[in-house]
């Protein structure tokens, strides 16, 4: 796409995100919060927690059939409380368009379509929406979801949700961030919320995500984008992770990291172009690369191979999604691509039948912190902007100073969102709520967020 045709980054770009969260709940004529109320000093507890009502479920319906019941109508009761709040929320059994809702006029490939004219419905309000990760339930699930089922006081129940945006023009970003005060505050005052609910397993846990989605107005990204982002955060994500929680490092079932956990770190050649092993020369793409990237990167090597020729020897986003999949399962790598390829696409990490034209990232840990919640909006955009609007000469330039900045021992993380312009105020959020402070929220004594970061 010719970025002098359609406008800069800041122009055109649209955004949403997605905050996954537990809360705890109350079983009909349950037992007391005894064991709960050790933690009362940590804690901040709602006046009221929610109870199930009399004759939801009953003694016949199986496990997955009550935690079913629940999920739907605890939230559907919390996108009532947001809605009360000023924030119009809907809640939603499925956390991506169904079948019907998809227009698929004269068999064209249905994609998002154009800022205010979604092919898909759910995408122009906030939802609240099943986190399916968290139904541990469902016998279906075995071996394909996170499987730990916290442990719950007597009487009482997990469940998880997911908050849904609607889509933000970036222009409207300080609309987005009083959104955000809105939904964190109604959450933190009507629920007992969690981040990290069954965090002490070895293999899977409960440990929530936030979840930042970037487009260009529904408008498909040009490939060399995508190749910039991609090669920009191999340089960058490991000292990114350095903005969250240490624990969220390890969440490589459903965020790999780049040069961790991917397809292309671990050398899965199942799972990676048939070109890999003889990458060849051509003219295109050696030329690109050359113009975008720096020698030392693109000569670089990693596990002895040349991972960053490989990102720019893809012929298509296709390449790259089987590049950036996760390892064993060929999910979605902590930056994923998946919503670039086609609704009909058959990549085994594709979990949504659309095709939204947006780069995910899936770094931060899941938090109810507004403030936390803008800053890292606020980085993926400053990426995301120079990934866009930048020329040749000045990505490679920009690349070049980012990765001597990673590359020297006495750099931090806040030396490198300089680099990234990203703005003071931004940067002193993260100061302020450092990894040690976010570390404390994810403690497995106390499983729910402090009262104040």
């Amino acid at each position: 796409m010719d970025i002098s045709n359609m406008g800069r980054f800041s122009d055109v770009a649209t955004f949403g995100f997605e905050l996954e969260f537990l809360v705890l709940c109350k079983e009909a004529r349950g037992s007391s919060l005894a064991e709960f109320a050790q933690n009362k000093a940590q804690v901040s507890q709602p006046p009221q927690m929610p109870e199930e009502p009399q004759g939801l479920t009953t003694d016949t319906e199986d496990l997955h059939e009550i935690h079913m019941r629940r999920v739907h109508h605890f939230g559907g009761d919390i996108a009532k409380k947001l809605t009360e709040a000023g924030i119009s929320t809907a809640y939603r059994k499925k956390g991506h368009p169904e079948d019907g809702e998809i227009s698929n006029a004269d068999g064209a490939v249905p994609k998002l379509g154009e800022f205010g004219e979604f092919c898909y419905s759910c995408y122009k309000e906030n939802t609240i929406v099943p986190e399916e990760t968290m139904i541990w339930t469902d016998p279906a699930a075995f071996g394909k979801r996170m499987a730990v089922r916290p442990s719950t006081p007597e009487g009482h129940f997990w469940l998880g949700f997911e908050f849904v945006s609607k889509v933000y023009r970036y222009r409207d970003f300080e609309s987005a961030k009083l959104d955000l005060d809105t939904i964190c505050s109604a959450l933190r005052e009507h629920y007992i919320a969690s981040i990290n609910v069954g965090r002490d397993s070895a293999f899977g846990s409960s440990r929530c995500a936030t979840h930042i989605h970037w487009g260009l107005s529904g408008r498909p990204y040009e490939l060399l984008t995508v190749k910039r982002v991609l090669t920009l955060m191999w340089v960058v994500e490991e000292m990114l992770m350095d903005l969250h929680a240490t624990w969220r490092r390890d969440a490589k079932k459903y965020a790999a990291l780049l040069q961790k956990g991917t397809n292309m770190a671990t050398d899965n050649f199942s799972e990676l172009p048939c070109w890999i092993k003889d990458p060849g020369r051509d003219d295109m793409w050696d030329r690109e690369m050359e113009q975008n990237v720096p020698p030392r990167i693109h000569t670089s090597l990693h596990r002895g191979r040349p991972k960053v020729q490989w990102l720019w020897r893809a012929e298509s986003v296709n390449d790259l999604a089987m590049l950036v999949g996760e390892a064993s399962r060929s999910r979605r790598a902590s930056v994923a691509v998946t919503e670039l390829l086609s609704a009909a696409s058959g990549f085994t990490g594709k979990v949504r039948r659309s095709q939204l034209n947006t780069v995910e990232f899936r770094h931060m840990q899941g938090s109810l912190h507004p403030a936390l919640i803008a800053a890292w909006i606020d980085v993926t955009a400053r990426i995301m902007c120079r990934c866009v609007d930048s020329s040749p000469q000045e990505f490679r330039g920009f690349l070049e100073g980012v990765t001597t900045c990673v590359s020297r021992h006495d750099s931090t993380v806040h030396s490198l969102l300089d680099k990234l312009d990203v703005s003071p105020y931004t940067c002193g959020v993260f100061r302020r709520l450092d990894q040690q402070r976010l570390g404390q929220e994810a403690d497995p004594k106390i499983p729910t967020f402090l009262p104040v970061l």
